[in-house]
């Protein structure tokens, strides 16, 4: 920043940091170039920009350090000072932070940190607010080891249902180890005492340094080549640091046994290490001499096994012998003379023969008596008597239909005759006949007495025969008066 050209805005298209705080770090800095326009800082308002500035430029960062004055008041805040040959830096590990990690914090450790930087106002002093710390060396190696266990754990590696069966007695082994280290010495000699007879090819491979992930890939691709489909790997060493035993955590190591078509045992170190090939391998031992046991089994137990399925097998031929006799034997007194069973057989069959005829003729003399019942029967119910009988049952019914009409219409005309002398006794016609009249006014009514009309009205007289049209001259309670307006001849009136 010597000059306008190379100033801190330069870097940035023009406006880009408008508003930003490193921009105005950088006015600042033009404004102190300038001694007229001098700008006069707080010292907060300052430390609060070289912050900002800190944060711009650095952001995150990782730093290495030796742990001291390491201070944890009940708060839970880590208080610490990272250093090493040549300087010192203040650190603070907030207690969320702090409760996150998986191990101890102790002084004098060498340790990473990752944070940010910071300077502390009321002090001055530029210190480091660590997010999260991790120890150095074997601390870093296990960080790893976790990161790649998850991963290749999610990539279905260590997957149980992918793991091959062992084979009980393998023609061969081949074991991947340092052909002079004590683990191979161990497996041969555990493998020979258990199974004298045992073939075991040796594949030699560096296990330690920069070069054993290299030739235990190749190793196992030479036992690959040249195993059968009864013969298993044994991949193998002594027990170590995790640092000695980093080669049987290489990806490369373990994607290999992973893929490879023979079943893999990993006797790696002893009970207490732990490396990723024991979760790649088919089957993980405890130590080479667990490995022997594993892969091989016993003579002695293989004598026992034998015997025992020698006896079993004993067992089972006299169970077996022993049911087929009695077979035999009961199938010989199912067995009889010839002679006899046609005998039996003849006198079955005459039996069968009489019952036949037997059966025969109790069927005709059933059926003989049947059809002499529907004999009967058909001629009782012959056509000519049934159309006799139906014949003068017509005949009879005919003769009482007769009488009986002629019984209802005697009495009918009787009732008739009756009623008809009754009607005409009550019938108004006659009253007519008599010489009486029925009067109607003009609205067609009956005129029952003389205040009904009034003069000037025209009525109808309706005697026995005809009709009379008259009009009203005179009214009186006891008499009336018309005079006819209308001729008739003779039929009318």
């Amino acid at each position: 920043m010597n000059s306008s050209d190379d100033s801190f805005d330069s870097l940035f298209p023009p406006g880009a940091l408008k508003g930003v705080i490193a921009h105005e770090a950088s006015e600042s800095l033009k404004a102190r170039s300038a001694p007229e326009d001098r700008k006069v800082w707080q010292v907060s308002e300052l430390l609060e920009h070289l912050n900002d500035i800190l944060y711009l430029e650095y952001g995150k960062v990782w730093i290495e350090g030796e742990v001291s004055s390491l201070s944890i008041p009940p708060s839970g805040h880590h208080y610490f000072t990272l250093k090493d040959d040549a300087a010192c830096l203040r650190s603070v590990l907030f207690k969320n932070q702090a409760r996150l990690l998986n191990f101890t914090v102790s002084e004098g450790q060498k340790i990473l940190c990752l944070g940010r930087l910071n300077i502390y106002g009321p002090r001055g002093d530029l210190q480091v607010i660590a997010e999260t710390l991790e120890p150095w060396g074997e601390g870093r190696l296990r960080i790893a080891l976790e990161k790649l266990k998850k991963r290749l754990a999610a990539e279905g590696l260590f997957d149980l249902e992918k793991k091959k069966d062992l084979p009980r007695c393998p023609e061969n082994i081949f074991v991947i180890s340092s052909p002079t280290g004590a683990a191979l010495r161990d497996f041969i000699k555990t493998a020979g005492d258990r199974f004298p007879c045992a073939v075991i090819k040796v594949c030699p491979s560096s296990v330690q340094g920069e070069s054993a992930p290299e030739e235990l890939v190749d190793a196992i691709d030479l036992a690959e080549s040249l195993a059968g489909t009864n013969d298993i790997i044994v991949i193998t060493r002594g027990g170590g640091s995790l640092e000695d035993l980093w080669a049987f955590n290489d990806e490369k190591v373990v994607r290999r046994i992973h893929v490879c078509k023979v079943p893999i045992i990993s006797a790696v170190g002893h009970e207490v290490d732990f490396t990723l090939c024991d979760l790649a391998a088919d089957v993980r031992a405890a130590t080479p001499t667990a490995a022997a046991h594993v892969a091989l089994p016993a003579t002695q137990e293989l004598m026992q096994e034998a015997a025992s399925l020698e006896t079993r097998l004993l067992k089972a031929f006299e169970h077996r012998l022993f049911y087929l006799r009695q077979q035999l034997a009961s199938l010989a007194l199912m067995l009889k003379d010839p002679r006899r069973s046609i005998t039996e057989k003849r006198l079955r069959l005459d039996d069968i023969e009489r019952r036949i005829v037997s059966s025969i003729r109790y069927m005709m003399d059933a059926c003989s008596e049947r059809n002499r019942f529907l004999y009967q029967r058909l001629l009782g119910n012959s056509p000519s008597r049934i159309v006799d009988a139906e014949t003068k049952r017509l005949e009879s019914l005919g003769s009482r239909l007769s009488n009986s009409i002629s019984s209802v219409l005697n009495g009918k005309r009787s009732m008739f005759n009756a009623l008809t002398g009754k009607l005409e006794a009550v019938s108004p016609l006659a009253c007519l006949a008599r010489g009486y009249s029925l009067v109607y006014d003009a609205e067609g009514c009956l005129v029952r007495c003389a205040s009904d009309v009034k003069i000037h009205d025209r009525i109808r007289i309706v005697p026995e025969k005809g009709e009379i049209i008259c009009e009203v001259v005179e009214t009186d309670d006891k008499r009336c008066f018309f005079r006819d307006e209308t001729s008739h001849d003779d039929e009318k009136v």
